[in-house]
């Protein structure tokens, strides 16, 4: 025992116990990781074959509980108020998202999601954004809850204006919109459709419990090693 004390004996043991106390620390934020993960693949499997909601029930609902959901919004589009969403590819091709403003009846406004456009020949030529009508329409939309904060700039160029990432969407450019923003599904108006299709998520909880096992097995290992090293030295 009096090896297990020594100075150097210590070290390696406190060494060891800090490596442990990471992995588990690891393991419990891949755990949780992956807890959250399959409680929102619960909540998106069964909002997308609910019905639509009405535009009065959106008031103060909150955009977790209700993603993917359809629901039903009466009133006109806002091209003057347009957002592009970076770092969106299609076929491999890169561009932006359009986000148009929509000013529903009720008095709320909502960011809607028109589909993708691919991004100028340069990046001081503002990407080819097809027009959309002005007048009174109806539209089904699915509501999205994603945080899309750091994408809400296009490069300096192609964005007059904007300077930096927009960090709240429910005040960008001036006007009070809904804090998620919804994607174009249909429209009363056969002209007002989605740029390109807008595909439903792949339901998946990914690999985060698998790592939380990994690291448990790596603290393990390092309860093992430390043994062993104990013995060899004895």
């Amino acid at each position: 025992m009096k090896k297990f004390f020594r100075p150097a004996s210590l070290l390696q043991s406190a060494l060891a116990l800090a490596l442990i106390g990471l992995c588990l620390l690891a393991a419990n934020w891949q755990f949780h990781k992956g807890q959250f993960r399959s409680h929102q693949n619960s909540i998106i499997s069964k909002n997308q074959s609910a019905p639509a909601l009405h535009q009065s029930e959106l008031a103060g609902a909150d955009p977790l509980t209700i993603q993917w959901r359809l629901a039903e919004l009466s009133g006109a589009f806002d091209p003057s108020h347009q957002l592009l969403l970076k770092n969106r590819y299609s076929d491999g091709h890169y561009g932006f998202e359009v986000l148009t403003l929509f000013r529903a009846d009720a008095g709320e406004n909502f960011w809607v999601d028109r589909g993708w456009v691919a991004a100028g020949p340069a990046a001081n030529i503002a990407p080819n954004v097809p027009k959309i009508t002005t007048q009174h329409v109806s539209v089904v939309v699915r509501i999205r809850a994603d945080d899309i904060s750091r994408q809400i700039e296009g490069s300096y160029f192609a964005l007059p204006g904007t300077k930096r990432p927009t960090v709240n969407l429910s005040s960008t450019q001036g006007v009070t919109a809904a804090r998620y923003y919804v994607d174009l599904y249909s429209s009363s108006d056969t002209s007002v459709k989605s740029l390109t299709p807008i595909t439903l998520p792949e339901l998946s909880n990914g690999p985060h419990f698998a790592y939380a096992l990994q690291w448990l097995a790596f603290a393990v290992l390092l309860v093992v090693g430390r043994i062993l090293l104990f013995r060899e030295s004895k």
